[in-house]
Formats: C-alpha cells, sequence, structure tokens
C-alpha cells in the first residue's frame, strides 16, 4: 500500500482559516506556507488539536467535531465531520490530548478535567464524561501541552517552562510541584508550543513569527536553552492554529495480497437453495439427472485496524485473487483469476449454485441441492 507515515504540520491561517498540510519545515530557506498543500478552509474555528491517533478535533463557537483530516482543497470539512458536543466547549481555554488517548482540559474559570475523547453530542462531556483532577488558576498558564512519553509541560505567568506526570485529583497541587526546565522565559514562545511525535520541541516567537526546534531532551540535557534554539521557518504570525500529526491516510493501494493461510472461518451456515419432489410409482429403479442453475450475490467489505485511514469518499482499488473456502481442502484456498475488489465500497460477485446427477431408486424421493453459504 501507498502510504504518507511521516510527521506533517498541520496549519490554519488567519486570512480565510486557509489549512494547509506538509512535511514540516527544515531551514528558514524552506517556505512552507508557500509548498503547504491546501485543503479546504476551517471557518471559524477557535480551537484545532488532533488525537494520538490522527483524528481531527475543531472548536467552533460552543461546538466540537471529529473527523479525518482534510486532504483534499475545497473539501467542506464540517460536513463531513460528526459534530460530538455542543455549548460548553468554548469555554475552555486549553484543550490538550495524552499520548495515551485521554484529553485534558482547562475551563476559562481555572478548572483542570481529564477524561475521554467526545463521541455524543447529547453526552455533556464536562459533567458526564471527564474528572476533576485540578481546581485554582490552571488559567493563568500561558501554554499548556504534553511531550510524546506523556510529561505535562506548562508555562506559568513568570515565563518559566515546567513539567512533570499529569496530576491525578485537585489535591496534587500540580502547578507549584512541577520540575522547572531550565531557566530562560518562554512567554515569547507561547503562540506555539509543541512536540512533534519524534520528541522535538518547536515553538514560533510570539513578535517575529520566526520558527524554532530544539532536539529531544536528554538526561544529560533535559531543558531546551534559547541560545541551541534552531532557525526552521518564518512567517508564521500568519498562522492562527498549528498542530503536528502522524499522516496515515492510504491514497492508493499499488498491491494487495490475500494470506489464506492466516485466514480463519468464522461460521458456516447450511441454506436449501431449491428443491423438487419425484413420484415413482412403478417400482422401478429411477434415474433423474437433477439439476438446477440459481445465481446468488456474493458481498464482501474490507475494513482495517493497522492505524492507516481512508479519507472519506475515496474509491480505491486493487486486484487480486480471491479467497473462498475449499471443501475438498478443508480450509480457505485462493481462486484461479484475479478480480478487481473496491477497499472503500461493498463489493458484490454474482455466483451460481453447482448441478448435480443423483441416482435414486424408490417410491418417493424429494431431492434437495443445498449450497454452504
Amino acid at each position: 500500500m501507498e502510504v504518507t507515515p511521516n510527521t506533517v504540520l498541520f496549519v490554519v491561517t488567519k486570512k480565510e482559516y486557509t489549512a494547509g498540510v506538509g512535511l514540516p519545515p527544515c531551514n528558514e530557506e524552506d517556505n512552507y506556507l508557500y509548498r503547504a498543500n491546501p485543503v479546504g478552509k476551517l471557518m471559524n474555528a477557535t480551537k484545532m488539536l488532533f488525537s494520538p491517533g490522527g483524528e481531527l478535533f475543531i472548536v467552533c463557537g460552543g461546538d466540537v467535531f471529529r473527523g479525518h483530516m482534510p486532504v483534499t482543497d475545497g473539501q467542506e470539512w464540517f460536513e463531513i465531520a460528526k459534530k460530538v458536543g455542543k455549548v460548553d466547549w468554548g469555554n475552555f481555554k486549553f484543550l490538550c490530548f495524552h499520548p495515551e488517548g485521554d484529553l485534558y482540559a482547562v475551563t476559562n474559570d481555572g478548572d483542570f478535567h481529564k477524561g475521554a475523547a467526545p463521541t455524543n453530542e447529547n453526552m455533556p462531556w464536562l459533567y458526564h464524561q471527564a474528572s476533576k483532577i485540578g481546581s485554582g488558576n490552571w488559567n493563568s498558564l500561558h501554554a499548556l501541552f504534553f511531550d510524546p512519553d506523556g510529561l505535562l509541560y506548562a508555562v506559568r505567568a513568570d515565563g518559566k517552562l515546567i513539567q512533570g506526570s499529569p496530576p491525578t485529583c485537585p489535591e496534587d497541587n500540580w502547578l507549584n510541584t512541577a520540575a522547572q526546565v531550565g531557566n530562560d522565559n518562554w512567554l515569547h514562545f507561547t503562540n506555539f508550543m509543541a512536540f512533534s511525535p519524534e520528541g522535538e520541541l518547536w515553538c514560533v516567537h510570539n513578535s517575529t513569527g520566526r520558527l524554532f526546534k530544539w532536539p529531544p531532551a536528554t538526561m544529560s540535557r533535559p531543558d531546551f536553552p534559547h541560545r541551541e534554539a534552531v532557525p526552521v521557518g518564518q512567517g508564521f504570525s500568519a498562522c492562527h492554529f498549528m498542530a503536528f500529526t502522524t499522516d496515515k491516510t492510504i491514497c492508493s493501494i499499488e498491491h494487495f495480497e490475500f494470506l489464506p493461510d492466516l485466514g480463519k472461518i468464522l461460521s458456516l451456515e447450511t441454506e436449501v437453495l431449491d428443491s423438487l419432489s419425484y413420484k415413482n410409482e412403478s417400482g422401478q429403479k429411477l434415474e433423474h439427472s437433477f439439476s438446477m442453475s440459481k445465481e446468488m450475490t456474493a458481498t464482501s467489505t474490507f475494513s482495517q485496524d493497522h492505524g492507516f485511514t481512508v479519507a472519506p469518499g475515496a474509491d480505491i482499488t486493487f486486484q487480486a485473487e480471491i479467497p473462498f473456502i475449499d471443501e475438498a481442502a478443508g480450509g480457505i484456498s485462493l481462486g484461479s483469476t484475479t478480480r478487481t475488489c473496491n477497499f472503500t465500497e461493498t463489493n458484490e460477485e454474482k455466483v451460481s449454485a453447482v448441478s448435480q446427477l443423483l441416482q435414486l431408486q424408490g417410491h418417493l424421493y424429494q431431492l434437495v441441492d443445498i449450497g454452504d453459504m
């Protein structure tokens, strides 16, 4: 399969809320904002974040939506995304995902909550799914984000960068017990602060719009000194939102092969396809060729659990020999012909039942042709 498994940078500009995606820039001569692929608009979005699995979450007003990352220009993302929350989502100052998938949120009045990602717009996340893990002045922070190992980072009002394991209850007093990272002042970098999946720290300078990065922290160098910042881009003051994600979109399938030895027969059911009754009053052996022809439709669909996704509306096909249940071999075999299958839609194939020649003797017989479905 042809996939794009690389880390990508997703941005939404302040002008017209235009969304773009591309590989992160590697130096200041790399004009990311010029080369990023436009993927539509996210009009009136107020917050943007990606889950660890690459799903996009957008807050618009008081509502929150989730869906596949847009991949084509002109796509109306809100039309294909699912609304999973309403009313309360405009009341959060910070939203961020833990690498294991839980959503962390700071309300405008300073409380800190944690819970599973929302799935139902009629289920109030804050009151029925989330639990409070902090209270007080969490709204005094200027930035809040996780590293790939699940450590929580924050920039306090005094500009200090702090980190530690996330709190589990309000009594943890995390803001006063978290470890300080270095001695630099980070207040000028809070427009965008995030770790890439590889562990690099990336920041945009609030005034100049220059993008910087630092290598992953190590035991010998656990902080991120400003003097060691590597400039990798400029002009990012034009961005309303920025976020890293891992693009696992299946663009096309170049080769697909079924592995029958790994297949399992989950169930077999017997179905009567046709029946005929014959009455023999002569007492002589009755020989009759019992034949029938009945067309049936075999359907198949594909699902995947390997972490890759398919863009909504995509039409992806491939050619392969199709597996079938081989009664003679007592298992699953591959057909002798190659057939075109659609990875994103239901596949249908017309098949016919096999005729049989039966020799019977007696007075009354009922001949039944059955097939395994």
